[in-house]
């Protein structure tokens, strides 16, 4: 793999890349509720698929510096224009960036910054993150919802991570995977019981994603998902260009 998270990170050095977004609705009206930020990687005209990379590309240690690179955009585009984004910024982030200082402190000013500017940080943990890994970030999580910060588990359903865990967890949030909840074959799946039962419980925001039938947004609400992500309410559009 390390060609292939070679090819990423070359890439991202020669500055071949740019952020998008993807808005991010209230079930209930598809009013926007916020949008999350997507990084997106090309070679000439062609754009390189995402799924290539990742997850695998969060775990190298050369990714803090990607991230770095992300929120210092974030920052300096928020200086020059806080209205072109939505009130709640959903963002990645990896074990490794909970591992890294410098990391930590530019996403703790960020989101500072956005509160300034009457918006919310939203962090989401890549479902690659173990028990144990979760265990070791509580420090840092802990400073951030101090700050003001949504924590989010994303792609909830793929990996390791039970609801069990979810509980133990100072998670505000939980994106269920398109597995889980783009098809009606998911809500069978023992991920997705266990998950509502913690939700009751816990008071947990949930956020299904990968949809791509509107139809489904009633169904989705009846099981107790609030908010709502996918092609079927919004495509990803070129939101920053690299300065």
């Amino acid at each position: 793999m390390s060609g292939i998270h070679d090819e990423f990170c070359e890439g991202f050095d020669q500055g071949n890349w740019f952020l998008a977004s993807q808005n991010i609705v209230a079930l209930k009206d598809q009013s926007v509720w916020g949008a999350e930020i997507l990084i997106r990687l090309y070679d000439g005209d062609r754009f390189l698929a995402n799924g290539k990379f990742f997850p695998g590309i969060c775990r190298d240690e050369r990714y803090p510096r990607i991230t770095q690179q992300i929120v210092d955009l974030l920052s300096r585009h928020l200086d020059i224009e806080p209205q072109s984004f939505e009130p709640r910024v959903f963002l990645n982030v990896t074990p490794t960036d909970f591992s890294n200082a410098i990391t930590v402190e530019k996403l703790a000013s960020l989101a500072t910054k956005f509160a300034q500017n009457d918006r919310q940080l939203v962090l989401e943990l890549y479902e690659i993150f173990t028990v144990e890994e979760l265990h070791d970030c509580v420090g840092s999580v802990t400073k951030f919802r101090n700050l003001g910060v949504i924590i989010a588990l994303d792609d909830y359903g793929t990996g390791v991570i039970r609801a069990k865990d979810i509980d133990a967890f100072p998670f505000d949030l939980v994106k269920s995977d398109r597995s889980l909840c783009g098809f009606k074959e998911g809500w069978e799946s023992p991920y997705h019981s266990e998950l509502m039962e913690v939700s009751q419980n816990k008071s947990l925001i949930l956020l299904a994603e990968g949809i791509e039938d509107s139809e489904f947004a009633a169904d989705l609400m009846e099981l107790g998902y609030q908010y709502g992500q996918g092609f079927c309410f919004d495509m990803p559009s070129k939101f920053i260009e690299r300065a």
